[in-house]
C-alpha cells in the first residue's frame, strides 16, 4: 500500500480522503495545507503539515480552485499521482494526465483526454474526442459531450452541461445548472440555458 499526502484540508480534501480510505491501494500519511481541518474528527485523525515532509510519498491534489492548484504545483516536487476511484469508467482509449482525481462514478469515454491536475467530481462525464485542459475542475453531475475543448482553469459547476463541439475559453466558469450550447470565447462566468454572461440591471 503506497503512502500518500493529500494537498488541501477543505471539503474536497475530506471527500478525497474518504474515497482513498475505502480502498486498499493507498494509505493517507497526512495532509499538506496552510489551514487546519474545520472539524475535530479529521483534525485528530490526520496530521496537517505546512510543507510536505521528506519521504517516499505520492502526492494527491484535493483542491478545486485552479489558481491554488497551480500555486501548490509550483511550490512542490513532482511526486503527483492520479487517483481514479474503482467505480469510475475510463475507456482504454482515453488519456489521463498526472495529478488528476476522478471521484466515484466519473466517466471518461471514447478517446477523451484529461490533461494534468483535472478534478472530476462524482458522476462527471466527458465524451469522445473531447479534451479537458490543465487545472480544470468539474463538479458533480456535470457533463462535457463529444468533440469539446474545455480550456485551462475552467470550472464547471454542479450539473453544468456542454453540448457537442463547443469550446470554453481558459479561465471561464460555467455556473451550476448552466447549459453551454454555443462556445464561450472569453474568460467570463456564464449562467442559465442557453449559458450566457450575466448582465447587471
Amino acid at each position: 500500500m503506497k503512502s500518500v499526502l493529500v494537498f488541501g484540508s477543505g471539503g474536497m480534501a475530506k471527500e478525497v480522503i474518504g474515497y482513498i480510505e475505502t480502498g486498499t491501494q493507498y494509505h493517507v500519511a497526512g495532509v499538506v495545507s496552510s489551514e487546519p481541518f474545520n472539524n475535530p474528527y479529521f483534525a485528530k485523525r490526520y496530521q496537517v503539515f505546512d510543507v510536505a515532509p521528506e519521504g517516499e510519498y505520492g502526492y494527491i491534489m484535493a483542491v478545486a480552485d485552479p489558481a491554488v492548484k497551480r500555486k501548490i504545483v509550483a511550490e512542490n516536487a513532482d511526486h503527483w499521482i492520479t487517483y481514479v476511484h474503482p467505480s469510475c469508467f475510463v475507456s482504454p482509449h482515453a488519456k489521463i494526465g498526472k495529478g488528476c482525481v476522478l471521484a466515484p462514478q466519473a466517466i471518461v469515454a471514447g478517446d477523451a483526454v484529461l490533461e494534468d491536475f483535472v478534478f472530476f467530481n462524482t458522476n462527471a462525464t466527458v465524451g469522445h474526442d473531447s479534451i479537458i485542459r490543465k487545472y480544470a475542475t468539474l463538479f458533480p453531475n456535470s457533463e462535457v459531450c463529444g468533440d469539446c475543448d474545455i480550456g485551462e482553469d475552467v470550472i464547471f459547476g454542479i450539473g453544468a452541461y456542454a453540448f457537442p463541439k463547443v469550446r470554453v475559453a481558459a479561465g471561464a466558469k460555467v455556473s451550476a445548472g448552466a447549459i453551454v450550447r454555443k462556445s464561450v470565447l472569453e474568460a467570463v462566468t456564464v449562467y442559465g440555458d442557453p449559458a450566457k454572461p450575466r448582465i447587471a440591471a
